[in-house]
């Protein structure tokens, strides 16, 4: 008996190291992304609870008041952490990790947030991606697969982000008409 219950201690011990370590590389990779592209990384590098969901959302700077509100998916926001803000071209970006679920339950996903009303100013989108606006802000989510988030790899982040500057200049560069 004692050693099924060290057996199950060092399982769980193994479990916990595992997601700690996930944490660590995807803190890193977020980083690199926010140092490459001159964005500020605030963090946290891992949620707050990463062994547990809480049952709502407490946001501060830099993520606006109305984020701990925002549903993506339809689902409330419970954790955000990794949180990355910036310009490019003059338009203020949030990029965070989070936990959206009800209840006890949720899975990870990633928002890149930026402060326009545009439609898609993204560019290029798969079917996998949903954008919402809410409060002047238009939130890129993603990505989904098998019923499921997930957070997005810092090179799709990337991806999005040279979309969105390529729409930018696209959107600046058109001649304006005198009336």
């Amino acid at each position: 008996m004692p050693t099924n219950l060290l057996l199950v201690a060092a399982v769980v011990a193994l479990a916990l190291c595992a997601v700690r370590t996930a944490h660590m590389f995807r803190a890193r990779s977020m980083r690199t992304l926010a140092a490459r592209r001159g964005f500020r990384y605030i963090g946290p590098s891992a949620p707050p609870t990463w062994w547990w969901n809480p049952s709502h959302l407490e946001v501060g700077p830099p993520l606006p008041a109305w984020i701990s509100h925002f549903r993506p998916s339809g689902q409330r926001m419970r954790q955000a952490w990794n949180v990355i803000e910036g310009q490019q071209l003059e338009v203020s970006i949030l990029i965070f990790d989070s936990i959206i679920g009800e209840y006890r339950g949720g899975h990870p996903c990633t928002l890149v947030a930026c402060q326009t009303e545009q439609q898609n100013p993204f560019g290029t989108l798969t079917s996998a991606d949903r954008i919402v606006q809410s409060h002047g802000w238009t939130i890129l989510h993603g990505v989904w697969f098998l019923w499921f988030s997930w957070t997005m790899g810092a090179r799709r982040i990337d991806g999005h982000l040279n979309g969105l500057r390529a729409a930018q200049q696209a959107k600046s560069e058109q001649p304006f008409l005198k009336v």
